[in-house]
């Protein structure tokens, strides 16, 4: 810790990080005398130095509550006649969401627009490749014949893929590590998907001592996001709190290969640590999300049928005429021509007359091409035909509609509801056999880890909602199927709510 400057010579504590970056020190009674580095330098020696050839940090805390703002060289003996250390600002001071400490004047200041703080945390969401501060570390752990082998998992790593990062696949252990300062205690959560068992994945904490934070195994072992034993989310959010001072922060999975199964890898987002007193700089926005004004706290994705790239301010139209893009694009596309993909099937409502028709709808937001070379068209309506009974247990109630018998009472679909004989009950249960409209009991809806969106294939819990989105999964008379999805990644989730039988 900084103690006294006098003139050109500083004193530290034999201990303090600082002399080290002074080519001039001398040990006084256990404690150092700093020179200018000037003095060790003949006429030949280093360039003075200049803005780039340094950067600011602060020493720690004294019992005071005081600290010095020091310069710190990019690159040893690179430069001379380094900033002379000031004191800092109070220990206590931080800046708001939406500002940075701007160091040389020590004072908050605004971010730019296409850029984004938090104030006392820090968000890392995009992937496009590992942020500065994490740092990647393999090694093989096989105590056979190979087990010595330096090389053998050089090329193991966490991979940044846009919008997550995906673990390794073999069997390196591979630790994601990233170290952070906290002035005050805080926290750190992120958003991840474990479907393998076969891979381990683990989460710890630790101290600049290299001691490991008291943490449960819950706490430590991070539980499968799908498997065979029962069902799980596709997606979960983990949160540890952290104590003040140095955390560092590990990501850490290993692999067991059986045979010539392939493991699925891990996939972790949305990286969230609070309790930093101040953010050193303001994030860009990452591509397809913009900030318009200065001073903003978050970025927001940019309307359909835009995009936008790095640090973004306002998102730029696409040719809607030949191109589009979804919600949060960093690029335009161009528009296909139209498929069977392209288009869905209904059933409509049964009208007064008891008859539906078989129709067909594009895909909504519709981004192929009608009219040119390849391009499908829509099929022509069915005929109008009778509809099918309703459900067991629900009856027609005049309106072309199905509605739940009373209480007490019973229907095949078919007849109308009836009394149950005396000395029994209705056995209540959910028995679908006809599809031409969806539950009001049941939603569909879609996910995927790269796009939390799945752009057009929510349900609404209806066969043919008012927009003509395509739904997850499509009723189709005698039976129900999956629609087709957005991409090879999504997954279209089918949800039966049951509140319970009496």
């Amino acid at each position: 810790m900084l103690y006294l400057c006098l003139g050109a010579a500083c004193v530290c504590w034999v201990s303090d990080y600082l002399c080290r970056y002074y080519p001039v020190c001398q040990s006084v009674s256990g404690m150092l005398v700093l020179g200018h580095a000037a003095q060790a330098f003949g006429a030949k020696g280093p360039h003075p130095c200049t803005e780039t050839d340094y950067y600011y940090e602060y020493t720690e805390c004294d019992s005071t509550g005081s600290r010095w703002r020091v310069a710190i060289p990019q690159s040893h003996g690179s430069c001379i006649g380094l900033p002379e250390p000031v004191r800092g600002t109070e220990c206590t001071f931080s800046c708001e969401a939406g500002e940075f400490l701007e160091m040389s004047a020590q004072e908050c200041t605004q971010c730019a627009a296409g850029t984004y703080s938090l104030g006392s945390g820090i968000r890392f969401d995009d992937w496009e490749t590992i942020p500065t501060g994490f740092s990647s570390l393999a090694t093989y752990l096989d105590n056979g014949p190979h087990g010595d082998d330096s090389t053998a998992c050089n090329s193991s790593s966490w991979f940044p893929q846009g919008s997550y990062l995906e673990s390794n696949r073999d069997e390196c252990t591979v630790s994601l590590i990233y170290a952070v300062h906290l002035k005050k205690p805080g926290s750190v959560s992120f958003d991840y998907q474990y479907p393998d068992g076969n891979l381990f994945f683990v989460f710890f904490v630790q101290n600049d001592q290299c001691q490991e934070m008291d943490q449960t195994a819950d706490k430590k072992w991070l539980k499968l996001t799908n498997g065979h034993s029962k069902p799980r989310s596709l997606l979960c959010v983990f949160k540890v709190n952290l104590n003040s001072g140095t955390n560092i922060l590990y990501w850490r999975t290993a692999g067991v290969l059986m045979g010539a199964k392939v493991v699925k890898p891990v996939l972790l987002k949305n990286v969230h640590i609070e309790g930093v007193a101040y953010a050193s700089e303001c994030f860009p926005c990452k591509p397809g999300t913009f900030s318009q004004t200065p001073g903003s706290s978050s970025c927001q994705p940019c309307p359909r049928d835009t995009h936008s790239g790095h640090g973004a301010s306002s998102c730029t139209p696409c040719n809607t005429t030949t191109l589009y893009a979804p919600e949060g694009s960093a690029e335009c596309k161009a528009r296909p021509p139209c498929s069977k993909k392209d288009y869905f099937q209904i059933h409509t409502p049964c009208d007064l007359e008891g008859k539906t028709q078989v129709t067909y709808r594009w895909v909504e937001p519709q981004i192929c091409l009608v009219g040119v070379p390849g391009a499908e068209t829509l099929p022509p309506s069915g005929d109008r035909e009778a509809c099918p009974p309703c459900n067991p247990g629900f009856y027609n109630n005049d309106t072309a509609t199905c509605s739940p018998c009373p209480p007490g009472t019973f229907s095949d679909g078919v007849k109308a509801c009836e009394s149950c004989p005396a000395g029994t009950e209705p056995a209540v249960g959910y028995q679908y056999k006809w599809w031409n409209v969806l539950p009001a009991s049941m939603k569909t809806s879609c996910f995927n880890v790269g796009n939390s969106k799945c752009d057009g294939m929510n349900g609404y819990g209806v066969a043919n909602p008012p927009s003509g989105k395509l739904l997850g999964w499509e009723v189709a008379g005698d039976h129900i199927r999956s629609g087709a999805g957005g991409s090879d990644n999504d997954y279209l989730i089918l949800n039966l709510h049951v509140p319970g039988f009496k």
